[in-house]
């Protein structure tokens, strides 16, 4: 008999015995189409082992395959120049070297990419010891112990041959030889990221656990990782309510990749507790935290922000702190969020705070200026000098900054503004760099606005706009002043020109503005409705009284009045309709 008759028989026994296998097989999933998909994608896999163990790789050769696929896929072209990417990538691949080590192939040596994207919500194993971590997935956990229980997963398809097997049916299907894997790389993603059979998965499940157990890990993080799966699953088709809700705030899309390429949920959790009775681990064992969830929680609380939900921003915040009290993006979040939440004292307090762990960033201390001269405007000046005589900056340019900063907080405060603006004036005549002079100018500009020192502060934002042109900070500057001055027309020609990705949120509220003075009421309801539906600070009352000159806050008032009645309008517009609007926040 030859060769070919040997195979195709063993294959007709092995796929008769796998079909008989999975049809008698307790499946304890709900009843859904999932099951027969199963059925039929594992029958079909099932077929795929044989030849394979007959042209089984070597390791040193799977380990070639998988650095060229993670080369080819983009995995291994260097590592991120971004800080915290590359905190995280090195996190994932200590706790993955701490999993590893008890594997059973040790010839195999095992590298862990980050993807950056929190569309990519699954991780993936690809030949000779090759992990991908998506963000998606991992900002949704809260241990280390489930980071070990998913990184032991994904290394056990390593472990059991499960990546080269999928890897070699396909090349060996196409009859292209080991090599022709190169022909085939664009492939290569799709077919890793649709998972393995149903087996496969619950074998890499067993077989992770106990790597991640052995590794020191609590075997209840793989429960745990896998019931706020299940949770996640639940509420993805509704609006989001809860902590981990918000905290996912993923594409529905991108969140169900990963349920297809995996076994039911309940399932898994359900093997996962009998693996832990049969062992008889400790599902209670204290889990480690995950020693880069504050980067996480600090970018839910950024969008929180941008939502206008101030206070369950500055909530998480607190517990990005709470995770990791040296993680400075934190600390300067917390205080922006207070300040937009028009509390002006508590971000003052904030932003100090944040300035004695991170003495060099000009943003908080400039921060720190405007909370505290809307908090207290005579004492300003005085304050300000205290915390920096305190918590000086180490960076010269910095300190340089602030000293003009403290002359235009003088110059705000009124204590002896004649003499700040001379020295001031000494400043901007020494400076030898024409853009530091003109974004100092847009400083001193900016305090004279707010002042209500008009004049000064046009002729000041001018000097800076002619020095710098293209510096649009300066220009949106001039504009809220030219507006104040009654120059409409001078106010709108500093919008224009412009490119789409500088049109601010700020420069439609000031379009606002413009268009309310100049009797387009029309036109300045549209402009706030805008700048509001990109961010709900619009609609503070608190913000424009700390932010801009009396007379434009009175007009942002107005606009703010006009855009919370449209909004109702239209809620009682759906409600008659019988239709459910929008949701929209209700403004404090």
């Amino acid at each position: 008999m030859s060769r070919c008759h040997i195979v195709a028989a063993v294959l007709l026994v092995a796929g008769s015995a796998a079909v008989y296998a999975l049809h008698h097989q307790r499946i304890t999933a709900e009843i859904t189409p999932r099951p027969l998909l199963y059925l039929v994608a594992d029958t079909e896999r099932e077929l795929e082992r044989i030849p394979l163990e007959l042209t089984r790789v070597s390791d040193e050769e799977e380990m070639r395959v998988g650095e060229e696929l993670a080369r080819r896929f983009g995995y291994a072209t260097g590592r991120s120049t971004d800080a915290e990417s590359q905190r995280i990538e090195q996190y994932l691949g200590e706790v993955g070297a701490r999993v590893a080590v008890h594997v059973n192939r040790k010839a195999i040596r095992y590298d862990f990419h980050y993807v950056p994207t929190n569309s990519f919500i699954n991780a993936t194993a690809l030949p000779g010891g090759q992990i991908v971590f998506g963000r998606g997935l991992l900002r949704l956990l809260e241990s280390e112990d489930e980071l070990g229980a998913i990184l032991g997963h994904e290394i056990a398809h390593v472990d059991q041959r499960h990546a080269i097997g999928r890897l070699q049916y396909e090349v060996k299907s196409r009859k292209l030889g080991l090599e022709g894997l190169y022909r085939i790389s664009s492939l290569g993603v799709a077919l890793f990221q649709a998972g393995y059979t149903k087996e496969q998965e619950l074998e890499a499940d067993r077989i992770g656990l106990a790597l991640s157990v052995a590794a020191g890990y609590s075997p209840g993080g793989a429960v745990d990782a896998m019931q706020r799966l299940a949770k996640l699953r639940e509420v993805s088709t509704h609006k989001p309510g809860s902590p981990i809700e918000e905290m996912a705030d993923v594409p529905v899309q991108a969140l169900q990749e990963y349920f297809r390429s995996h076994p039911p949920v309940a399932e898994r959790i359900a093997a996962f507790e009998a693996e832990i009775a049969a062992h008889r681990w400790n599902a209670n064992q204290a889990q480690r935290p995950l020693a880069v969830r504050a980067i996480f929680l600090a970018e839910s609380a950024a969008e929180l922000d941008r939502r206008g939900e101030f206070d369950k921003a500055i909530a998480r915040y607190n517990e990005a702190i709470a995770a990791d009290e040296k993680y400075l993006p934190a600390r300067h979040g917390l205080a922006r969020a207070i300040w937009r939440s028009g509390e002006a004292a508590a971000a003052a307090t904030a932003a100090a705070e944040a300035l004695s762990r991170d003495t060099d960033a000009l943003p908080v201390w400039e921060l720190l200026a405007k909370a505290l001269a809307a908090s207290d405007r005579t004492g300003a000046a005085a304050r300000f000098q205290q915390i920096l005589k305190k918590t000086p900056p180490a960076s010269e340019s910095v300190r340089d900054h602030l000293e003009a900063e403290s002359l235009g907080l003088r110059v705000y405060s009124g204590e002896r503004a004649d003499q700040a603006l001379t020295a001031y004036g000494k400043i901007i005549e020494k400076e030898p760099d024409r853009r530091v002079g003109a974004y100092l100018r847009c400083r001193m500009g900016w305090w004279l606005y707010r002042v209500g020192n008009l004049k000064k502060a046009a002729e000041e934002l001018e000097a800076a706009r002619q020095a710098y042109p293209q510096d649009w900070p300066t220009r949106l500057a001039l504009a809220w002043v030219l507006t104040d001055l009654g120059r409409q027309a001078d106010a709108q020609e500093q919008l224009r020109g412009t490119d789409s990705s500088s049109f601010t949120m700020e420069s439609q509220a000031l379009a606002g503005v413009i268009y309310w003075r100049s009797d387009r009421r029309d036109q300045a309801k549209a402009a706030i409705a805008r700048a509001a539906a990109k961010d709900e600070v619009w609609l503070e009352p608190h913000w424009a009284a700390n932010n801009y000159s009396p007379a434009a806050a009175v007009v942002l008032g107005e606009l703010r009045t006009a855009e919370i009645a449209h909004r109702k309008e239209e809620e009682l517009r759906a409600q008659r309709a019988g239709q459910t609007p929008a949701a929209s926040r209700s403004p404090r």
